[in-house]
């Protein structure tokens, strides 16, 4: 359900479709606050895999911020497999990405994860 809901999601943030200031906490509330924490970490994992195999600037503040949500949901400061394999993957997103908004979301997961910088 998450990940076709997410599928819509992405498919609509391409279009050109007006969206409405509340489409991405629309979003969570549906999608994400609905999942129990062992599901929100095992999404996490797919979301790291969407931002790795798709990276797309258009939408990568709103992948960050339901990676963010899926995180918080999860309850857990355990790293998802796919994150431990992939050690540069946070400053892969930084060098191609020098927005505050974007680099505070990374901050918060650095934190979160407990990651150290």
């Amino acid at each position: 359900m998450f990940i076709k809901a997410l599928s819509s999601f992405i498919e609509k943030l391409a279009s050109d479709d007006e969206l409405n200031e509340w489409y991405l906490s629309t979003f969570i509330d549906e999608n994400i606050y609905l999942l129990s924490p062992t599901e929100a970490f095992e999404f996490s994992s797919y979301v790291i895999e969407l931002l790795k195999e798709e990276p797309q600037p258009d939408y990568i503040y709103e992948l960050l911020t339901i990676l963010l949500a899926l995180q918080r949901q999860s309850n857990t400061t355990q790293i998802p497999e796919t994150l431990k394999n992939s050690p540069n993957f946070f400053d892969e997103i930084t060098k191609s990405n020098s927005e505050v908004y974007i680099q505070i979301l990374i901050n918060e997961l650095f934190s979160n994860y407990q990651i150290k910088i």
